[in-house]
């Protein structure tokens, strides 16, 4: 008996491959979707954070002054 030619071999694993065997198990159910994050929102957020820093900041200036 002589030894399988790799290219016969070599197309023959591709087509099984191509043709799925019958033991593969179903491929996984795609992840659900995230949701996105509410942009106005998180802009509003920092427009408030960044006025209280700033409002913060300018009563320490205040009262804290050096004369």
């Amino acid at each position: 008996m002589t030894a399988p030619d790799p290219s016969h071999l070599l197309s023959a694993a591709l087509r099984a491959q191509a043709n799925g065997s019958p033991g593969a198990a179903p491929p996984p159910p795609p992840a659900p979707r995230r949701r996105r994050l509410p942009v106005v929102g998180v802009l509003v957020f920092a427009v408030v954070l960044g006025l209280l820093a700033g409002a913060v900041g300018g009563v320490l200036t205040l009262v804290y002054s050096v004369g």
